[in-house]
Order: C-alpha cells, then sequence, then structure tokens
C-alpha cells in the first residue's frame, strides 16, 4: 500500500463527510436504527433502504414509508435512496423530501441503479436503467436539477451480464448529468450478489470520471477495504452484507484491527438496536423487524441456528432478550470450554 491514508475525509458536492466509509442501502437492514448505530461505529455515510420514488407520490403524508426515510441529522450524514423508471416521479418525490422539515436535512438523494431483483428490474427500475441509459440519463438530470444545491448520486452495475460491462460509459454519461458521486457494485445484475466481484471494473470507472467513485462488493474485512482503496483507487468503499449484524466492521476499518466485539459489547448494541425501533416502530413491528437483524447478529457463534429459530418465533421484547440470554450462556460456557 502507497503512503496515502485509506480512510480519509470525502468532499460530495456541498457535503463534507468526516471519512470515506459507506453503509449500502439495504432492504431490511438499514433501517434507522442500524444507521445510527453504524455512524457511532464509524461509517462516514450511511443511506437509507430503498423507497419507491411513484410509492411516495401517493403517500404524501408519508405514513407508509416513514419507517424507510426516516433519517437522524444528528447522527451523521445520511442519504436517502430513492427507486423507479419515471422522470416525474423523481421530480415529485425529490420536491417532497426537500419541503419535508426533517427529510430536507439528509445529506445526498441517491438514485438507484443498480438493485438486481426482479420485482425491482421487472418495472424499468433498478439495474435494467443501464440497459436504458437515455431514460437513466433522464432520470439523473431531472433530478440533479429537482434537488438544486443536495447533491444527488446514483448506485449502479458493473453491466447487466458479464457482454454488457457498461459501467465506464455509464459513469461518464452521469458525470455529465451532474451527479455528485457515484458507486459501482463490481458484479453484473446476472451475478446478482454471487461470484467475485470484478475490481478492475472500479479501477477504469475511476481513471474514467472526475467526481468522486465508491467502491461495493466483496468486502469482508478491513483488509479487504483498505486492499479496494489502494488497488483501484477508489475514493470510497460502501460496504453491504458484510455489515449485517457486525456494525463494529466499519470500527476494525479505521482501527485495521481483526479483532471483533467482546460478548458483552455484543449483547449491548444488539439490546440498543432493539430498543431504538421499538421507540421507532412500536413493540409489535420492532420485534418483527429485530427477528431477522437477530439471524445476523448470532451468526457464527455456539448454538447459532437453534437460537435464530427460537428468535423467529418471538412476538415480544422480553421473548428477544431471553433468547439473547440463553445466547450470552451458551458463549460464555463455550469460551470456558475452549
Amino acid at each position: 500500500m502507497n503512503g496515502t491514508p485509506m480512510v480519509r475525509p470525502l468532499q460530495i458536492g456541498p457535503l463534507h463527510l468526516p471519512n470515506n466509509l459507506a453503509l449500502a442501502p439495504m432492504a431490511g437492514t438499514s433501517d434507522l436504527a442500524f444507521r445510527r448505530i453504524c455512524h457511532r461505529l464509524g461509517a462516514g455515510l450511511t443511506v437509507t433502504e430503498l423507497v419507491s420514488a411513484r410509492g411516495m407520490a401517493y403517500d404524501p403524508a408519508m405514513r407508509r414509508n416513514w419507517r424507510y426515510l426516516a433519517i437522524d441529522p444528528d447522527a451523521g450524514a445520511m442519504g436517502i435512496q430513492l427507486f423507479g423508471a419515471d422522470p416525474d416521479d423523481f421530480v415529485a418525490a425529490i420536491g417532497q423530501i426537500l419541503d419535508h422539515p426533517i427529510l430536507s436535512r439528509c445529506g445526498l438523494i441517491d438514485i438507484n441503479m443498480g438493485c438486481p431483483v426482479r420485482k425491482v428490474v421487472s418495472e424499468g427500475a433498478g439495474c435494467a436503467l443501464m440497459q436504458t441509459p437515455l431514460l437513466a440519463a433522464r432520470i439523473a438530470q431531472r433530478s440533479v436539477s429537482a434537488a438544486g444545491s443536495k447533491p444527488v448520486t446514483v448506485k449502479c452495475r458493473s453491466g447487466w451480464d458479464s457482454a454488457s460491462i457498461s459501467a465506464v460509459p455509464f459513469a461518464r454519461m452521469l458525470a455529465e448529468c451532474g451527479v455528485a458521486a457515484i458507486t459501482v457494485h463490481a458484479r453484473t445484475r446476472a451475478q446478482m450478489y454471487s461470484g467475485r466481484a470484478d475490481w478492475s471494473v472500479l479501477a477504469a470507472v475511476r481513471d474514467a470520471v472526475a467526481l468522486p467513485v465508491f467502491g461495493n462488493g466483496d468486502i469482508t474485512g478491513w483488509q479487504d477495504a483498505w486492499r479496494m482503496l489502494d488497488e483501484t483507487g477508489v475514493d470510497g468503499v460502501m460496504i453491504g452484507r458484510a455489515a449485517q449484524g457486525n456494525p463494529w466492521l466499519f470500527r476494525q476499518i479505521h482501527r485495521r484491527e481483526d479483532t471483533g466485539p467482546g460478548l458483552e459489547e455484543r449483547r449491548t448494541v444488539i439490546l440498543e438496536h432493539l430498543a431504538q425501533l421499538i421507540g421507532l416502530l412500536g413493540e409489535a413491528t420492532a420485534v418483527r423487524e429485530m427477528r431477522r437483524h437477530l439471524g445476523h447478529y448470532l451468526r457464527g457463534t455456539p448454538g447459532a441456528a437453534r437460537l435464530r429459530a427460537a428468535a423467529m418465533t418471538a412476538t415480544s421484547r422480553t421473548q428477544l432478550e431471553n433468547v439473547l440470554g440463553e445466547w450470552q450462556i451458551r458463549c460464555q460456557e463455550s469460551c470456558e470450554n475452549s
């Protein structure tokens, strides 16, 4: 690695980030509670779960979408990610965001042009936009215009499949449209989340445009993050699945340390996550949401499979806390017997 600091501040238009580590927008994971925790543990930018631009038009009071859109301006830079296939929908959604007393304080607005999921792609949204670059350009241009001084960024993929690796011309087009930064997941839509990410695409995009580029894909530890920054020259890294149940990864990247959290810290953060969700959503909904998170938090620990099964049937805070209590006992016994 060269002598340049790998973890460093980053500027995206008028938005100053304290560091270049970002939490990816992930459906079912990137709730406000988790974003707050990741910020506290070292993420310089966090992004909401993807929200339908068209859906916002039918929910002006944000009763249904608020849980996905919610941000905390006091918990660092938070971006709001929108998906869709109609430029008018993006203009309307951005207008709603900018008119809202809290949402208008978001750090940036991100456009999803990389989601590979069939439900999204079948609507012409997500990664399907990489196959319709003229439409993607109209969405980007009109979003940038509607957002005014608020930075607009785009998350895309290497391309649709191995025969159409189009990230470089796509990134150039987005830069001409005025977007402030680009994130590239170094896999194709055909790969979904399998196979190896091709980091050479990240280096090519970095060389092709004069705006910040985040790399995404195959970062599972601090070494991967530092290596991506060093080998590809990207300005920042965006971490997705590796952060699920492991928000401490951001701290490990900062410190270049292999050691994860101790048992007590892990338990404290899980309980903090649950308590925050209850405050945001109410107990019944929070417990349902937390069951998924708990599966990630417990991954790789003694008795995880059975405890995950028990968590999936929990319907109250007390039941989830009981699962955590049993998990703590199992972990302590495992340590004593090792």
